[in-house]
């Protein structure tokens, strides 16, 4: 398995530290050493969070690099699809950026391994 990106995420309420690898040749998520499934567009939201971890990214950013929605108008895909992730990785992994979009709250730890 080639990993090309390791996060690592500690939860705020309880210090409980996660490690979340990213294979984007086979387009894979493990936390903790286990599979997670993700949907293709799960998989693709993920991805831009992950490669700019710490840094906010705006519902409009994600609408166009995930989905490639050049005017993406009124919708909440977005929203859902990070509830999903949040549900699938953890709650505390995605942060909410009140009236602008999201960001990872995860460290890389290691790249193109």
């Amino acid at each position: 398995m080639k990993v090309t990106h390791v996060l690592s995420a500690t939860a705020p309420d309880n210090g409980t530290e996660t490690t979340i690898a990213l294979n984007t040749n086979l387009r894979t998520v493990q936390v903790d050493g286990k599979p997670c499934k993700l949907t293709t567009q799960e998989y693709l939201l993920f991805y831009e969070l992950a490669c700019n971890a710490g840094s906010m990214q705006t519902r409009e950013d994600l609408l166009a690099n995930a989905w490639g929605f050049l005017s993406p108008g009124k919708t909440r895909t977005v929203d859902v699809h990070i509830q999903r992730l949040r549900r699938k990785l953890g709650a505390s992994l995605i942060q909410t950026v009140h009236g602008q979009g999201y960001r990872m709250c995860a460290q890389p730890v290691a790249c193109a391994l």
